[in-house]
């Protein structure tokens, strides 16, 4: 076979432009495959974690977890009064001159977020009790998006916060600034209304349950699930586009290959007459579409990265950043889309010469 792999190699050095050509436009489909596939995983990590300990009350018109609701003190006199002793406070908001620049703002409870929150610290130190007023936490999304760092300032609804520090969860909350309580009633002018109350699961109340006047119980985590579905959507719309994308790119390197096998037809011919079977052919074509595509995926990985992924980084919209996830599922998944495009973009013209008798390959028929 190393006079095949040689036959191979000189002709894509004679062809260099065209293959060129061909590896850009794969690049294009890989990039746009890698991108859609990495921003897809991340939405399913960031929104597809429902507690199984800890349910939500709020209104039931609304979405409390993310963009807030408003309820009064007596609401959470009624849990106290069904017996929970004790329901966790937050306020939840959207804070900024719009939705597409805000950011989501959670006022909490500093003597009992670490009880509801799983989170990791990836620079100066959480929030504690008796910290003074003024004092942040950001999640690691929203930090990148404003560039800041522990130590920094940040600016809520017109006020400067001190970031004490950045957190990482895994979750939508990444896109979060954490305030104290008394601190997001100030600044939203809620006086002792919050948005949501967080209770234990288990107890009288139960998921889907409506026990006041609109307002109703849901799963800590439900209403992220409901958004991230909701633009999950558009990334399959996105996904369709780039299938078309990877659609035109197979028929493109199949009509490449083609050809190039077609000019050489009569060289497959003497070849296949000195005893080399069939797949001497697809040999030929997988060393010249498998360089395409090793070319492509290198320029594709480094498009996707330094352009698609740093320019996504800037853009957030309701509050949410995006945040691509770059792990074996993601790798994985691209990489099968180039195998496939790998394949049927040899078969067609290797099923159309191998069918040629070896006289119609000498052209003496």
């Amino acid at each position: 076979m190393a006079a095949i792999f040689m036959l191979a190699m000189k002709d894509m050095l004679k062809k260099w432009n065209l293959a060129l050509i061909m590896a850009l436009l794969f690049s294009l489909t890989f990039a746009s495959f890698l991108s859609i596939i990495a921003y897809k995983n991340s939405l399913t990590d960031a929104y597809d974690h429902l507690s199984q300990n800890w349910l939500v009350v709020a209104k039931s018109d609304g979405v409390g977890e993310i963009h807030g609701s408003r309820l009064s003190p007596e609401v959470g006199k009624m849990l106290v009064a069904n017996g929970y002793a004790h329901p966790i406070p937050e306020i939840h908001q959207v804070v900024g001159t719009s939705l597409a620049t805000g950011m989501l703002m959670r006022g909490i409870s500093l003597e009992d977020y670490n009880t509801v929150s799983d989170y990791s610290m990836i620079s100066g130190s959480a929030l504690a009790v008796n910290d003074p007023n003024r004092l942040a936490m950001v999640g690691i999304t929203l930090a990148e998006i404003e560039k800041i760092t522990a130590g920094d300032t940040i600016r809520i609804r017109g006020r400067d916060f001190k970031v004490k520090g950045v957190f990482r969860t895994g979750t939508y909350q990444d896109n979060e600034v954490w305030i104290s309580l008394a601190d997001a009633q100030k600044l939203l002018n809620y006086g002792e209304d919050v948005s949501i109350y967080i209770i234990p699961d288990g107890r009288l109340y139960q998921e889907g349950q409506t026990i006041a006047d609109g307002i109703s119980v849901s799963r800590k985590g439900e209403t992220g699930s409901m958004l991230g579905g909701e633009i999950s959507s558009f990334y399959n719309y996105m996904g369709m586009v780039a299938i078309f994308a990877g659609v035109a790119t197979i028929f493109t390197l199949a009509n490449l290959l083609w050809r190039l096998a077609w000019l050489h037809r009569h060289e497959f011919g003497i070849i296949r007459t000195l005893g080399f079977g069939r797949r001497a052919l697809l040999y030929y074509l997988f060393i010249q579409a498998f360089l395409i595509l090793v070319v492509g995926f290198v320029l594709g990985s480094i498009l996707a990265v330094t352009v698609i992924f740093a320019r996504a980084q800037q853009l957030t919209a309701f509050g949410l950043g995006l945040s691509p996830v770059l792990n074996f599922q993601t790798i994985s998944m691209a990489l099968g889309v180039s195998m496939l495009i790998l394949f049927i973009g040899i078969a067609f013209p290797a099923i159309r010469i191998n069918r040629m008798s070896i006289p119609n390959l000498l052209g003496r028929e």
